[in-house]
């Protein structure tokens, strides 16, 4: 799964750079654009054009480059953290409850295990000769 994961992504990153590669292509033709957008039209031929066009297509690269990838890692791997955080203080807090509720039975086990402990050692230090 994790391999056809990767091989989406090389296949999308190499449609972005072919869009980027066009739309650059596009802006230094040496002839003049014209663009019809909404039913007006744009003519690309002056200087401070192509400076604008030029700048709109690098903002568009940063967008597709930067901000796309961080949008789906904080849509996908933010709400994923949140569960697990939620989870990990129930987890915390039933069993701090059941410490504070079982606390009077650890005691008396400790204090069991210890004296059963040291017995049994006596006992073995009584039965092993010098």
């Amino acid at each position: 799964m994790k391999t056809l994961f990767k091989i989406l992504f090389v296949i999308t990153a190499l449609m972005v750079l072919a869009a980027m590669l066009g739309g650059f292509a596009l802006l230094n033709h040496d002839s003049n654009m014209h663009i019809v957008l909404n039913d007006e039209e744009l003519f690309l031929g002056g200087f401070g054009d192509w400076v604008g066009a030029t700048i709109g297509l690098f903002v568009a690269a940063i967008v597709c480059i930067v901000v796309v990838p961080l949008v789906l890692l904080l849509g996908v791997a933010l709400p994923l953290l949140i569960v697990g955080g939620v989870l990990a203080l129930v987890v915390a807090s039933v069993l701090g409850v059941g410490a504070v509720l079982g606390s009077p039975l650890i005691l008396l086990g400790l204090l069991l295990f210890v004296v059963l402990r040291n017995r049994s050692r006596a006992n073995a230090a009584k039965s092993t000769p010098v």
